[in-house]
C-alpha cells in the first residue's frame, strides 16, 4: 500500500471542515490484454508440457503488470475454438503442450484466477467466439473432441483458416454454453470478447444466408446474427452470476461521418460495415457492460486521431448504464511514446472509466513504458461529498449502484444501526441510504426513485425509524416491500440483523465489537462486509445473552473482538472460546485508540491482501462514514479513519 500513503497526506485538512468520505479510486479500469494465441505473451512456446515453468512465467507477468499500477488482466482463454481450462464443450488449447486435446496436467484458467486474486486484481476471461484455426482447413486435423470436427457443417473455411459459421442458430447455442461453462466454474470477473467477428466481406456463408436468411438484406442479417450471439451471452450470463462484467473491444471505428452523419470524423476501416459488428446497437440496447474501443492511433493521427474518438464514444455511452474502457495499442512506439498524453486525456473525459493496453509482452519489455504507467497509476482518488450527512449517503450510493433490488435505510443519527447493517448491504449487493426519524429527506427519496428498488428494509426500532415513513416510500412507489429489522436496543438490532444475514450467508465467524464502540464497529465493517459474516455488540463484560444462545447454534469456527481490554473483557473472548470450534484466544484485534485499532484491523486482514486501494473518511464524525461500508466491502478496500494526520501505527501499516 506504499504508493497510496504520499497522495493521501495532502488530503486530510479537508476531512475536518467538510461532509465528505474520500475513495481510491480503484473503480478505474487500469487492464492489460495478455495473448496466448502463437504464445505471445504466455505461455512460451519453451515452456509447453511444463506446468511449473507456465506456472511461474505467469507469475512473473502478473507481478510486473501489478508493479505498474494495472488492476485487471483479460486473458485470451479460448483463442481458437479451444480452451485454457477444464471443458466439456472445448478441448484443450494446444498452446499449452503442443497438442489439441492434450491435458496439460492442471487447471491454468483456475490457477490464474487465484493468483490474480491473490494480488487483488481483476481477472478477465476473454474469448475468441468464431475463429477456429489461424492455419489450415482440415476438420480431421482437430482434436476428436472439436466441436469443428464433430460438426463439420458448423466450420466455413476462409483464407486457409477456420472459422464459426455466425448464421448457425446451434453455433451460436453452443458459443453461449461456453460462456456459461466458464462463469459456472470459475470465479471470474468478466467475460471479454475482442473485435473477431465476420473475418471479411467474402466469407462464403451462402450455405447459411439461403436457409436463414429470410430474405433481409445479407449485411443487415450477418449483423443481427452477431447482435444475437452478443445478446444471448448477456443475458445468459446475467441469469448465472450478475455480478460478471460481459463486454466487447471493438474496432476504434463504428462509421465514419462521411458514411453516415452519426458516425466519427475519420476516415478509417468502418467495422459496421467490415466485419458487421453494430457496437452502437449493444450499447444502446444495454447488451454489454462495457465497452472497448480499440483507439489503437495517435492525437495526430489524419485518418483516425485518438481524441476525436475518445470523445465519439464518450458521447454514446453518456446517458447508458455501459462503461466505457479506452483501449491503446502499446506495442506501437508512437502510442507507447505518448500515453501519458492519451491517458490523462481519457481521464479527463467524464464518461471514460479506464484504459486497458494491448499488450502484456509490450508492457513487460519497456521499461520507459512501465515507468511511465507507473507515474500514471500512482495514485488516484476521488471525493464523495455532500451539504450533510444525507446528501454524502446519496453520493455514495450513486458511486456504488446504477439500481438495486433493495435498500437499507438507517436513522442518520443511529450510527450503531448503520455499522452492523454493513454485512447485511454487502450480502444483498445493496446500498445503505439515510433518514430522520419521522421524514424521508428529499435527497434519499430522489436516490430511491432512481435505484428502484422492490424492497427497502429498515434498520431500527419504532423508535429510531418511525412507522409513517413507510407511506412516504409507498408513495415513491406502492409496490415497494417495507421489512423491519429493528429491536428495543442496539444489541437487539444487532442481533435481528445478524439472524437475517444468517439466511442469505451461512455464519460460520462472528466479529465482536463494543456496543458504544461505533469507531471499532467502522474498521471492521468492511471486512465483515466481504465476508458475509455479522458484527455482534456486546457488552464490555459479557455479550447479552440472546446473542450468545444464538450464536452457540451456530456452530461458529472463528471469532474476532475488535477493541481493547477497557471495551472488550477477556470474560466475552473466553465466552466466545467456549462456543467456537478453534481457539480465539488470541484473536483480539485493538490499539491505544480508535486509529491504532484501525491500523490494526488493516494489518490484520488487508496487508498481505495485494490491496491496491484504500477508502478513507473521517475518525470522529461518523455520519459520513454510516454508509461507506458497503462500496468499501464491494471495492474490496479498507477503510482508514483519519482525524488531520495519520497516527504513526497507520502510517507503518499503509507503507
Amino acid at each position: 500500500m506504499k504508493k497510496l500513503l504520499s497522495g493521501l497526506l495532502g488530503m486530510f485538512l479537508v476531512f475536518a471542515v467538510m461532509n465528505t468520505t474520500a475513495f481510491a479510486d480503484t473503480k478505474e479500469m487500469r487492464g492489460a490484454w495478455i495473448s496466448t494465441v502463437w504464445n505471445l505473451d504466455w505461455p512460451t512456446v519453451g515452456s509447453r508440457n511444463n506446468q511449473a515453468q507456465q506456472k511461474q512465467e505467469f507469475i512473473t507477468l502478473l507481478d510486473k503488470l501489478q508493479a505498474t499500477g494495472l488492476n485487471s488482466v483479460i486473458v485470451q482463454v479460448r483463442p481458437k475454438g479451444d480452451a485454457l481450462y477444464n471443458s466439456s464443450l472445448n478441448p484443450w488449447s494446444d498452446i499449452l503442450t503442443g497438442t489439441q486435446g492434450k491435458n496439460p496436467g492442471y487447471d491454468p484458467l483456475a490457477f490464474m484466477i487465484e493468483e490474480t486474486h491473490k494480488r487483488g486484481m481483476e481477472f478477465h476471461a476473454w474469448f475468441n467466439p468464431y475463429r477456429i484455426t489461424t492455419s489450415g482447413t482440415d476438420v480431421n486435423a482437430l482434436a476428436s473432441n472439436n466441436m469443428a470436427r464433430k460438426n463439420p457443417s458448423w466450420a466455413i473455411a476462409y483464407n486457409n483458416a477456420l472459422y464459426y459459421d455466425p448464421g448457425n442458430p446451434e453455433v451460436v447455442n453452443y458459443l453461449v454454453e461456453t460462456v456459461a461453462e466458464v462463469v459456472k466454474n470459475y470465479k471470474v470477473d468478466g467475460i471479454h470478447f475482442d473485435d473477431y467477428f465476420y473475418p471479411s466481406k467474402s466469407f462464403n456463408d451462402d450455405t447459411s444466408y439461403n436457409k436463414y436468411g429470410n430474405g433481409i438484406n445479407k449485411d443487415d442479417w450477418r449483423r443481427a446474427n452477431v447482435n444475437t450471439l452478443i445478446q444471448k451471452v448477456y443475458t445468459k450470463i446475467n441469469s448465472i452470476d450478475s455480478s460478471v462484467s460481459f463486454g466487447v473491444s471493438p474496432r476504434g471505428i463504428w462509421k465514419n461521418a462521411t458514411t453516415d452523419p452519426a458516425g466519427s470524423a475519420t476516415k478509417g476501416g468502418q467495422s459496421y460495415y467490415d466485419i458487421y459488428c453494430d457496437s452502437v446497437a449493444w450499447i444502446k440496447n444495454g447488451w454489454v457492460d462495457y465497452i472497448n474501443p480499440q483507439i489503437y492511433w495517435t492525437f495526430e493521427n489524419s485518418v483516425a486521431p485518438y481524441g476525436v474518438l475518445v470523445d465519439w464514444w464518450a458521447k454514446q455511452v453518456k446517458g447508458t448504464n455501459v462503461k466505457l474502457y479506452i483501449g491503446h495499442d502499446v506495442s506501437k512506439t508512437e502510442v507507447a511514446s505518448q500515453i501519458e498524453t492519451q491517458v490523462n486525456y481519457s481521464r479527463g473525459n467524464s464518461e471514460v472509466d479506464g484504459n486497458i493496453f494491448f499488450r502484456a509482452k509490450f508492457i513487460c519489455e519497456n521499461s520507459t513504458l512501465q515507468s511511465k504507467l507507473r507515474q500514471l497509476n500512482k495514485f488516484t482518488h476521488k471525493q464523495l461529498k455532500g451539504i450533510n450527512r444525507y446528501e454524502t449517503s446519496v453520493k455514495v450510493s450513486k458511486e456504488g449502484w446504477s439500481s438495486s433490488n433493495t435498500v437499507l435505510l438507517v436513522n442518520g443519527y443511529a450510527n450503531a444501526d448503520g455499522l452492523v447493517a454493513t454485512p447485511l448491504a454487502s450480502a444483498y449487493g445493496a446500498p445503505i441510504l439515510l433518514s430522520s426519524a419521522d421524514t424521508l429527506p428529499e435527497s434519499t427519496k430522489t436516490e430511491l426513485k432512481r435505484l428502484n428498488p422492490s424492497k427497502v428494509i429498515l434498520i431500527g426500532g419504532k423508535g429510531v425509524l418511525y412507522d409513517k415513513l413507510i407511506n412516504e416510500i409507498k408513495s415513491i412507489k406502492s409496490s415497494i416491500t417495507v421489512e423491519r429489522l429493528g429491536g428495543s436496543t442496539r444489541y437487539d438490532t444487532s442481533l435481528l440483523v445478524a439472524k437475517r444475514l444468517d439466511t442469505i450467508s451461512d455464519t460460520n465467524k462472528a466479529y465482536i465489537c463494543y456496543g458504544y464502540g461505533e469507531a471499532d464497529a467502522l474498521s471492521i465493517s468492511v471486512k465483515a462486509g466481504e465476508d458475509r459474516q455479522p458484527i455482534i455488540l456486546s457488552e464490555t463484560n459479557s455479550l447479552k445473552a440472546s446473542s450468545f444462545e444464538w450464536l452457540k447454534g451456530e456452530k461458529l469456527q472463528n471469532a474476532y473482538f475488535i477493541g481493547g481490554t477497557g471495551i472488550i473483557g477477556n470474560s466475552v473472548i473466553s465466552q466466545m472460546n467456549s462456543i467456537t470450534s478453534s481457539d480465539v484466544s488470541g484473536n483480539r484485534v485493538a490499539g491505544n485508540n480508535r486509529y491504532d485499532t484501525n491500523a490494526a484491523v488493516i494489518k490484520k486482514f488487508y496487508t498481505n491482501s495485494g490491496q491496491s486501494g484504500i477508502s478513507v473518511t473521517k475518525g470522529l464524525v461518523l455520519a459520513d462514514a454510516l454508509t461507506s461500508g458497503p462500496l468499501a466491502a464491494k471495492l474490496k478496500t479498507p477503510i482508514v479513519l483519519v482525524d488531520t494526520e495519520l497516527s504513526n501505527n497507520q502510517k507503518k501499516v499503509l507503507s
